[in-house]
């Protein structure tokens, strides 16, 4: 059997914090991944995905909470840090590349260089120090979000609100145009 058993229950352990793109704040600036190579002696864990050349969208890893990636590493050198956050030991891996075979997201990336596999680790020693990752800081137009799933979804749910809220009242005022 190639899965490993995790040795904890989906509920014990931290509550989970995500790095999350609003996507209509990204211009595809790249300042994330050259904050993520800063942090990480110049390799990028990230990196943006060009969707119809149009629209950016930056690839992080999402720390799942049974991350398959975790599950079949058969060196054990995937983990969950106090954090929450998915990382990778870099000298316990083998470089067999199941971790990116099983990533539904196609994010870890095996390093021909240092034969390893390379992936987000949430700046997990940054995340410990009480700071944001590094690429959510770097981000200028904050299209970059660190929080936990519940406070990230209650701000989305706000910012939709707004928007519905604008475009109605825009539309009211177009409406009483067109009467009067």
């Amino acid at each position: 059997m190639l899965l490993r058993p995790l040795e904890r229950s989906s509920n014990e352990g931290p509550e989970l914090k995500r790095v999350y793109l609003v996507p209509n704040r990204c211009l595809g600036c790249e300042e994330c991944i050259e904050a993520c190579k800063r942090e990480h002696d110049w390799v990028a864990c990230n990196y943006i995905e060009w969707v119809n050349r149009i629209y950016p969208v930056q690839m992080v890893c999402n720390h799942c909470a049974e991350a398959p990636c975790e599950l079949i590493c058969p060196a054990g050198a995937i983990h969950r840090t106090e954090t929450g956050a998915v990382v990778v030991e870099d000298d316990k891996c083998i470089g067999c590349t199941l971790c990116n075979i099983v990533c539904p997201f196609g994010i870890p990336k095996f390093s021909e260089e240092d034969r390893h596999a390379i992936k987000c680790d949430q700046c997990a020693e940054r995340v410990a120090a009480g700071k944001e990752p590094a690429c959510v800081e770097a981000c200028p137009m904050k299209a970059l979000t660190f929080a936990e799933v519940e406070d990230y979804e209650a701000e989305r749910r706000e910012r939709t609100a707004r928007r519905i809220l604008e475009v109605g009242t825009c539309l009211r005022r177009f409406v009483a145009k067109k009467e009067s």
